[in-house]
């Protein structure tokens, strides 16, 4: 659906349509004009796709440089035309960042460039866009190559016509059906890339956007039609496509919330987008095939956050698969996860008798006494409406979980069947509907301790620092502190230092992914500006994180960066430790 917010994305689009695919002119120069034709476009395919360089360990930059280092700049501009095509509606690529492509490639200065080009972007396009680029830049190529051949033979001459045509060459891609009246050539056909592509959803909604979702990524959209399965009747789940599924699905939400909503307002993304990851086996999934799943990996990466977020997911998607239940949750705003989300915060002297059962002195007289587990399994045994219920058991490092669950590991697999535990004759069942959730540090607890037996009862997900979740979480405190920090310029060069940070401490030896600094820390820059302005007195900053006196980045090196990396290091040589210290500091200070 169309979005205020995105208004630059789609003025940028039309004129790339406008001025370069049906007038042939750069929009990324002022100087240059008729640059797009059929030789220049021949040289980017034979620069690019022919003589394209698939070494390990040599970065995009480094190949595009090698690839048109003999090429004449209209050859580079047109290129540097289908990178742009690739990163300009996304926002997780940064406005000096699709600058930076253009310079790369085109070797021109930054004064040369038209800067009002590079929009923000409607939403993060995720890693699977990255890590593609080579078949995603193809695919813009072959884009451009074919409506620039509809121009010539006078078959396209106006913007709509233009949108109309990538509009259904990304359907094709996706869905394998041609449209009457957008045939392709099987030679067309042939060269198009045989993975999916980020693009293909980019593309479609820049083109349509009243048609469309500004959502990138294929596993969100899978989310979506999940979580709201229960709006579509089974004629629609067999004949529609994704797409159709979507739009179906925004029609009848529309009856019973607001038209023109958007998928990622807080209201309809917490019942849908529960995975804070981009795998096409998300979580959710893994809970509903294995009951039983634990988050792991450094402190401060949003694992208790997203177990709270996945136990709602799970009930959940239990409840709107009735579609009156769908009506309910956006009329009535009903509840339905009170009294159904179990969280125990563990600890050394939390013991089994705790949690299974045990004996106590009452009375003079030794008695049996159920546990924690007992009363919520009884709990999820009598639920009426028979929802799930979720256990989330939080830093399950801190105990041994061997002995914490003792006989009751095997309950786990075979659920509904009573086991009898260690204590008189007490019978437990793990009702069918009970869901269980762990959360660990692996920093305090490495995952090769845990022994086999505890490792195959659960599925495993680490969580290390996620970059789109610290955006995340600096524009909502950003919001709901009225801190007015700016998004670009300062904000994209700390949020680029913080990753970079973290990539080096991955391949440090002595520290190791495992020690990555999780994004909740770095998100404190927010709280830390706000009492750096208010207590220095200053109604405005015009460098907001940055300063000569170390401004609030150096107060978060200082209180809690450093020391949390002094303490990583341990009793490591001094020399070398102040020698790794030096680096990573430079790295977070990076301009």
């Amino acid at each position: 659906m169309r979005q205020e917010h995105a208004k630059d994305v789609y003025r940028c689009y039309d004129k790339f349509i406008s001025e370069f695919l049906l007038e042939g002119n750069s929009i990324l120069t002022t100087e240059h004009r008729d640059i797009l034709n059929k030789t220049t476009i021949n040289k980017c395919f034979k620069n690019f796709v022919e003589n394209y360089n698939d070494e390990q360990g040599s970065n995009f930059d480094s190949k595009i440089t090698q690839q048109f280092k003999d090429a004449d700049l209209e050859t580079r501009l047109v290129f540097a035309h289908a990178e742009w095509l690739w990163a300009f509606a996304v926002d997780d690529i940064g406005y000096h960042k699709k600058i930076h492509y253009t310079r790369r490639t085109t070797e021109l200065s930054e004064d040369k460039l038209v800067k009002d080009i590079y929009p923000r972007g409607f939403g993060s396009a995720g890693q699977w866009h990255t890590n593609n680029k080579y078949y995603e830049i193809t695919f813009c190529l072959l884009i451009i190559q074919f409506i620039k051949e509809k121009v010539n033979s006078n078959e396209i001459s106006e913007l709509q016509e233009v949108k109309d045509w990538i509009e259904n060459i990304c359907l094709y891609h996706k869905y394998g059906n041609e449209i009457e009246g957008y045939g392709l050539s099987s030679e067309f056909k042939e060269a198009l890339p045989k993975s999916k592509l980020a693009l293909t959803n980019i593309l479609t909604y820049t083109s349509s956007p009243d048609n469309y979702e500004r959502i990138a990524s294929e596993n969100h959209k899978n989310q979506i039609i999940v979580s709201f399965n229960g709006l579509l009747s089974d004629e629609e789940k067999k004949n529609l496509n994704a797409d159709e599924k979507i739009f179906a699905i925004r029609e009848k939400l529309g009856e019973y919330t607001k038209i023109g909503f958007d998928f990622y307002e807080r209201e309809y993304s917490k019942i849908w987008n529960y995975s804070l990851t981009e795998e096409g086996f998300s979580e959710v999934q893994g809970l509903q095939y294995k009951k039983a799943i634990i988050l792991y990996g450094p402190p401060g990466t949003s694992k208790t956050h997203t177990a709270k977020h996945l136990a709602e997911a799970i009930i959940s998607h239990s409840f709107l698969k009735d579609r009156q239940n769908v009506v309910k949750y956006f009329k009535d705003k009903p509840d339905f996860t009170a009294n159904r989300i179990h969280h125990l915060q563990l600890h050394p002297n939390y013991t089994y008798e705790d949690f299974i059962a045990g004996y106590q002195l009452k009375n003079g007289n030794t008695e049996k006494t159920k546990g924690t587990l007992f009363n919520i399994c009884k709990a999820a045994e009598e639920d009426s409406a028979g929802l799930p219920h979720v256990l989330i058991l939080d830093e399950i490092n801190r105990i041994d979980l061997s002995r914490l669950f003792g006989e009751v590991f095997s309950a786990l697999e075979n659920r509904d069947e009573p086991i009898e535990v260690g204590v008189g004759e007490l019978m437990l069942t793990i009702p069918n509907n009970l869901y269980v959730i762990g959360t660990m540090n692996e920093i305090d607890f490495s995952l090769e301790r845990i022994d086999f037996a505890l490792r195959r009862r659960f599925l495993w997900f680490f969580y290390g620092y996620n970059k789109d979740i610290l955006w995340q979480i600096i524009h909502k405190k950003n919001d709901a502190l009225d801190t007015r920090l700016k998004m670009e310029d300062e904000m994209e060069r700390y949020v680029r230092n913080v990753t970079n940070l973290n990539k080096k401490i991955s391949t440090i030896p002595e520290l190791g992914k495992q020690y990555q600094i999780g994004q909740t820390f770095f998100g404190e820059i927010v709280e830390i500006y706000k009492s750096y302005k208010e207590i220095g007195g200053y109604t405005s900053l015009q460098n907001q994180l940055y300063r000569n006196d170390g401004g609030p980045t150096g107060i978060l090196w200082n209180i809690s960066i450093q020391p949390m990396l002094v303490s990583f290091l341990g009793n490591m040589d001094l020399d070398l430790r102040d020698e790794i210290l030096k680096e990573l500091k430079s790295i977070f200070f990076s301009k």
